[in-house]
């Protein structure tokens, strides 16, 4: 009975999804927006060439945010389905969330990854999903929409309890459905919580967990869990770190240092390379990926938000071979130790 009203569950997801976006897509044909192009524009670019167009639309794409960061946005967060949907139809730096959510949602659903391989959207913000021969999940995956995502993941983690890290409805959903949220926060979760360093199994990923402060807060000592997650022999034996908002301390650090193929950075402020190295709570890597661009909750650079600009200024600082600005809605894929 419990796998019969499951199986109806999924259906009633998929069913959902497929109707808002053949919607969406039909009904932005009515209206004017300077985004679509804008994105068209970026879709053709790849997030690993810095070009002079690349850098241009990313700029481009600043100047929407800035009108709409903090109260704009988290008005529209708060609308009706029908409101915030004419919203982004109409206001270019909403289509170009809604457009990164489609986008992934549809790509999640349909790519399949072959043997060796793991396949890595990033959605919103530190948002990121990972897709492998064997399996699926989320690392603060956040979006006005974020539950639809659900049916898709094997689990998802969240690095601390903010809400542009950690979605309610999409941790709802994902319980609803049978399967492991893990947090630092969510006390009644068991044994998916832990307030410690910890290491979980599933599937066939490996967890790992360390707990950091929050951008080096003394008011928030012990806030964020930082993770690192091996993704398994048929990937090549992919592995990652997620930073989540911690204060990158090395001292913090020491449950997950060592070699790991990527690790989602910040904005590549100079104190995130204090854990990029050789010693004691540093990790080594090739592949560094900023985040945290542009979210909207926040208000516009310097006040809080990581601006494209300044990004763009903090990048070629990184202590990395190859540091990475990837923009919602673009995917990554690992094969033979190189990103693609």
């Amino acid at each position: 009975m419990f796998k019969y009203a499951l199986s109806i569950l999924l259906l009633a997801f998929c069913q959902l999804s497929s109707a808002q976006k053949r919607s969406f897509e039909k009904d932005q044909k009515n209206y004017v927006n300077v985004g679509v192009e804008t994105i068209k524009k970026l879709n053709k670019t790849s997030p690993l060439v810095l070009s002079e167009e690349r850098v241009s639309l990313l700029k481009t794409i600043e100047t929407y945010s800035d009108p709409y960061s903090d109260v704009p946005f988290k008005e529209y967060l708060k609308k009706s389905e029908e409101e915030a949907e004419e919203l982004e139809h109409k206001e270019p730096i909403l289509y170009a969330y809604r457009a990164a959510f489609e986008k992934v949602l549809k790509e999640v659903k349909h790519t399949k990854v072959k043997k060796g391989t793991a396949s890595v959207w990033m959605l919103y913000n530190m948002g990121f999903v990972i897709k492998t021969p064997s399996g699926c999940f989320g690392i603060d995956v956040d979006h006005r929409l974020a539950e639809q995502l659900a049916p898709y993941l094997d689990f998802l983690y969240i690095t601390h309890n903010h809400g542009d890290h950690a979605n309610l409805k999409l941790m709802a959903a994902m319980k609803q459905l049978g399967k492991p949220v893990i947090t630092n926060f969510d006390i009644d979760n068991a044994p998916y919580f832990s307030t410690v360093a910890t290491g979980y199994k599933i599937g066939n990923f490996t967890l790992q967990t360390d707990i950091s402060d929050h951008l080096r807060s003394p008011d928030l000592p012990n806030f964020v869990a930082v993770v690192r997650i091996d993704c398994g022999d048929d990937t090549g034996n992919f592995s990652i770190l997620h930073c989540g908002d911690s204060g990158f301390d090395p001292q913090r650090f020491q449950e997950v240092q060592g070699p790991v193929d990527v690790v989602v950075l910040r904005w590549g402020a100079a104190r995130e390379n204090e854990i990029l190295g050789a010693g004691d709570g540093q990790v080594q890597t090739n592949y560094a990926l900023l985040s945290h661009l542009i979210e909207m909750r926040h208000k516009p650079y310097p006040k809080g938000q990581a601006s494209i600009t300044q990004t763009l200024k903090h990048l070629p600082h990184v202590a990395c071979k190859n540091t990475i600005m990837p923009f919602w809605g673009e995917m990554l894929t690992w094969e033979n130790g190189v990103l693609k």
